[in-house]
């Protein structure tokens, strides 16, 4: 008997898609007051041939929108003050363009939410898990592994959309080398450079997916410290060494690689249905970027 197939939920780290965007659209494109747009009309694009791609229909589809917005009052600044610190902030223009891309996404009436405690991470493992309990499928939509540990359903994907890669639990185990509960272990102790989060010295993803297939977590680990040594690896007693002497960053560094899925946000739309268009809302953003009719046409005609 053919097990009943699960409505499914598309979650978007919308950051990586929005950089990449402005990186890669030209700087010369503007909206109707000359501003650049280049991040809007590169997300747009994202957005459309994505709803294509999944065969989103109206009132059956289920898609939100995670944004970054301004952590005024970050939870993981509050557990290590130098968490992102290495980071420049966003240029101007930037940040406008995020606002838009905020608007534009209200307009093709797909929910968004930001906070400015918790990040775009926090909002779409909250938004898993609890989508997961009603019995949702589950595909985060993002490029950045720290989201491979909410890949907990063996429906669930994890889709860097850019290279078309989707992994569901077995592929995230085969690509990173652990398990999707075990990436914040793994994060935890190899550090992440990006975040600006420490790790211990000389320990990177690889040998660190080689101690947690031993010892599962970073809690089993310390509990372990003095079998390390007795690991068959080339300089397992190093290693041992180099746990012993940072373990004390270990519990810090596991709860800032952890994501939260209890968290707080806020959105226009209490649930993430897709209506389709709001088209008073597209007709006002098509001209603030002074669209194109062909563009105007072709969202209008989704």
């Amino acid at each position: 008997m053919t097990k009943p197939q699960k409505p499914r939920a598309y979650l978007i780290d919308t950051s990586i898609y929005i950089f990449r965007a402005w990186h890669s659209y030209d700087d010369d494109i503007t909206d109707a007051e000359g501003n650049p747009a280049n991040a809007v009309y590169g997300f747009s694009e994202f957005l459309f041939e994505l709803i294509k791609r999944t065969g989103a229909s109206k009132g059956s589809s289920y898609i939100a929108c995670a944004f970054d917005a301004s952590q005024t009052n970050s939870y993981r600044r509050e557990i290590f003050e130098e968490y992102k610190a290495n980071r420049p902030p966003a240029p101007e223009e930037l940040k406008v363009q995020f606002a838009y891309c905020r608007d534009f996404c209200r307009a093709i009436g797909l929910a968004d939410y930001s906070s400015n405690r918790f990040e775009a991470d926090d909002i779409i493992g909250t938004l898993a898990h609890r989508l997961r309990e009603q019995g949702y499928a589950i595909t985060i939509i993002s490029a950045d592994k720290d989201l491979a540990q909410l890949v907990l359903g063996e429906d669930d994907f994890w889709w860097d959309y850019a290279r078309d890669n989707q992994l569901n639990p077995k592929g995230v185990e085969k690509q990173f080398g652990v398990r999707p509960e075990q990436i914040a272990d793994m994060l935890a102790l190899s550090g992440d450079k990006v975040d600006n989060i420490p790790g211990i010295p000389g320990i990177g993803y690889t040998l660190a997916a080689r101690i947690l297939n031993k010892y599962p977590t970073v809690e089993d680990i310390l509990e372990n410290i003095e079998n390390i040594s007795k690991m068959k690896f080339r300089g397992s007693a190093r290693v041992q060494n180099l746990v012993d002497e940072h373990q004390s960053i270990l519990p810090m560094t596991k709860k800032l690689t952890t994501i939260v899925t209890d968290a707080q946000f806020q959105g226009p739309k209490q649930d993430i249905t897709w209506h389709g268009i709001d088209e008073e809302l597209i007709h006002d953003v098509f001209e603030r970027l002074d669209a194109s009719n062909m563009r105007r046409k072709k969202w209008l005609t989704l």
